[in-house]
């Protein structure tokens, strides 16, 4: 009788722990493992979004962060980063990052203190960058989650790498034209160098050997020709001696490149130019330009590194909701579409 007593008591016991592992990795949470597709909302009137979409399930979820924390992110939605297990969102006419746990979307802080933020870094466990267009970059401390200091950089400070022992800011120049990359020693917090590229820097990343490139978007817009405008240009900077060592000149100035991202091999950056996706392939001693797709005038542009897709989005009439196309990076072939918010500007990947 004991014997079957502590059998029985043996199986509640394996029953119970069985049961509480699968609710475990049930209660994840209901967005650990997708992406997150960032929509701007409306200009200057609504509130931008958050799409939710997990590639292995095709589930598709829009506008989670008022569907959890009970009201809206707020105007514009900049961009968004996943790191340590939360989601640091930008919303730039908000002045703030919104923090949220990245699995359950729950709200846990507001990062304030800022004016026109636009890029959210992780440095350390400690500390981020968030680039700010009035001219500086917000140190932020991670476990308070408040401005600890700025840093000086040049007009309209955006995209931001970090890369070696530097992080390296496009100063493009926010509602004017700058040409600049601003050099930071993340250590220290201090400017070490600022290096004049080409017009309106708007994109870095590194390649394999460590290389930084910069996609410069020129002068002026191709719907839109006015005198004065310039073409785009690529430059690499050496990033020990931190000088350009090569440069790539569009030919027209009606090239105006954009929204560079670099994929897991980091062998090739993916950009817009002129209603398509090309690709500059970064081994060669004098890369060209390569045309992937043609046909569309997408606004943002994306990698995941899990599948090596693409995702661009497409906007619409910047009124309704946008779609996000999915794409094969080597061939630029259309894999499928995703319904995602109002101008649909970003994408968050899972670490």
């Amino acid at each position: 009788m004991r014997i079957f007593k502590s059998t029985f008591f043996l199986s509640i016991v394996i029953a119970f722990v069985s049961c509480t592992k699968v609710d475990d990795s049930a209660v994840k949470g209901a967005f650990s493992n997708g992406i997150f597709i960032v929509n701007e909302g409306p200009f200057q009137t609504g509130t931008g979004t958050i799409t939710y979409f997990d590639p292995d399930s095709n589930l598709l979820k829009q506008d989670v962060f008022e569907m959890v924390n009970g009201r809206p992110l707020g105007n514009i939605a900049q961009s968004m980063v996943v790191y340590n297990g939360k989601g640091y969102i930008v919303v730039n006419n908000a002045g703030k990052v919104e923090v949220v746990d990245a699995a359950t979307f729950k709200s846990e802080a507001t990062i304030t203190n800022l004016q026109n933020p636009s890029q959210f870094l992780p440095i350390d466990d400690q500390k981020a960058y968030v680039s700010d267009w009035i001219g500086h970059i917000a140190v932020v401390d991670l476990n308070s989650n408040t401005v600890s200091k700025t840093i000086p950089a040049g007009t309209g400070p955006d995209a931001m790498l970090k890369s070696g022992n530097y992080v390296y800011v496009a100063n493009t120049g926010g509602f004017g034209a700058d040409s600049t990359v601003t050099v930071i020693d993340f250590t220290t917090d201090k400017v070490v160098k600022v290096i004049k590229v080409g017009d309106v820097p708007t994109g870095l990343v590194a390649d394999g050997n460590g290389r930084i490139w910069v996609l410069c978007k020129g002068i002026g817009y191709a719907s839109w020709p006015q005198p004065g405008d310039t073409p785009g240009k690529l430059a690499r900077i050496n990033p020990v001696t931190l000088e350009v060592e090569l440069t790539f000149l569009f030919l027209s100035t009606m090239d105006h490149p954009d929204k560079a991202v670099v994929n897991k091999q980091k062998s090739f950056l993916y950009f817009l130019n002129n209603n398509g996706i090309y690709r500059f392939n970064l081994t060669l001693n004098t890369p060209v330009p390569e045309l992937l797709f043609q046909g569309r005038a997408f606004y943002s542009l994306g990698y995941e590194n899990k599948t090596g897709y693409l995702y661009a989005s497409d906007v619409k009439n910047f009124v309704s909701n946008g779609v996000v196309l999915r794409l094969k990076s080597d061939t630029g072939a259309v894999v499928d579409s995703i319904e995602a918010g109002i101008i649909p500007r970003g994408f968050a990947f899972p670490n």
